[in-house]
């Protein structure tokens, strides 16, 4: 079995980037959820069912900006009424389509400071644009938080699409459940790699107890898998204790040869030889890194032709490339090996691309 994926983190329509604003009103009290903009997400859709994919990634509250409801503590209180609209929608575009999803819950920007918000003035009611210096760190290092975010947004969002949910049709849909991307960065005993944007880090056993909670509800109600991804290959194991009850693990790669030291090059490494009793996923990796990368880095120049054969050969479960959105440095996927690999794997892509 190989999963031919990519990211789709979010939706652009070439001007806007709509990162954390694809599901449920903002907390600028807009709405431009996927709903809204329905044919320009049916064409990408339809562009990566041509291109083969049969599943993508996606981003659905990355760091709160959008879909979930707070109290005047700032913890969820639920998920607001354009949320579901949102994810329908998708669920049914991919359906069309024949590309699953793995929904990405939070983005590990949740943690992040500066993390925009807005907050009324308790007497006048007016609303006024905030910076959160802490992130939303409440939600996840508190018992409350943790409770709050499990019981009024995990809980309904995944029993909506589990096995007797309302919208049990589109369940099957949906590949896996991540509760977040790239936690690595937020993690208080993970010293080497946090985030000097996290003011307020988070214990693991805390993330732990999160992970835990969210893959038990997708176990009890849904036919779905849940994921983590590791940043940092050094950290992949985190996610191997069947307590968690992760079934498939990601490693994400975006080696430097200026910095070897920062991040390991995967190409080349044998999904078994990474020493973790689950299924792996090369689940990012530049897209086009001999053509497109941040300024001042240097990635290897391995291809996007070389990654996706590299990983059927050496037991990946899917490898996704970053990212079909192509919002930033690393730019869109090109589509010449995507064609190439559908002609030489017929089996492993989607019709539409055969």
């Amino acid at each position: 079995m190989f999963w031919h994926g990519c990211n789709y983190p979010w939706s652009t329509d070439g001007t806007s980037i709509y990162y954390g604003m694809d599901f449920g009103a903002n907390v600028w009290g807009s709405h431009a959820g996927v709903s809204t903009r329905r044919l320009a997400i049916v064409r990408d859709f339809e562009q990566m069912a041509g291109l083969g994919f049969t599943v993508a990634r996606w981003f659905v509250f990355a760091d709160g900006r959008s879909g979930i409801e707070y109290d005047d503590r700032g913890l969820p209180s639920g998920l607001d009424s354009y949320l579901f609209t949102d994810l329908d929608t998708a669920l049914g575009i991919a359906r069309d389509v024949d590309i699953r999803l793995v929904l990405v819950l939070l983005d590990h920007r949740w943690m992040f400071e500066g993390v925009p918000d807005v907050i009324a003035d308790p007497l006048t009611g007016a609303l006024f644009e905030a910076r959160l210096p802490d992130g939303r760190a409440q939600v996840l290092d508190t018992h409350s938080g943790r409770d709050a975010l499990i019981r009024n947004v995990v809980d309904p969002l995944v029993r909506r699409y589990g096995i007797a949910g309302e919208r049990a049709d589109l369940g099957n849909q949906i590949l896996a459940f991540e509760l977040m991307n790239e936690p690595d960065f937020i993690v208080e005993e993970w010293e080497r790699d946090l985030s000097t944007h996290v003011t307020r880090p988070l214990r693991f056993e805390m993330l732990a107890e999160l992970v835990s909670r969210t893959n038990e509800l997708v176990h009890l109600h849904t036919r779905a898998l849940s994921t983590m991804a590791a940043a940092r290959m050094h950290n992949l194991w985190a996610w191997s204790d069947p307590e968690l009850g992760v079934d498939f693990v990601q490693v994400h790669s975006y080696p430097d040869v200026k910095v070897p030291e920062r991040d390991t090059d995967v190409f080349g490494m044998p999904a078994a030889s990474l020493g973790i009793a689950r299924p792996i996923v090369l689940g990012e990796f530049p897209g086009n890194a001999p053509e497109r990368c941040p300024a001042g880095s240097s990635p290897p120049p391995t291809t996007l032709g070389q990654y996706l054969e590299f990983a059927v050969s050496a037991g990946y479960l899917g490898a996704w490339p970053w990212s079909f959105s192509g919002t930033d440095a690393y730019g869109r996927i090109p589509e010449a090996p995507l064609r190439e690999f559908a002609q030489r794997h017929p089996e492993l892509v989607n019709a539409r691309a055969r």
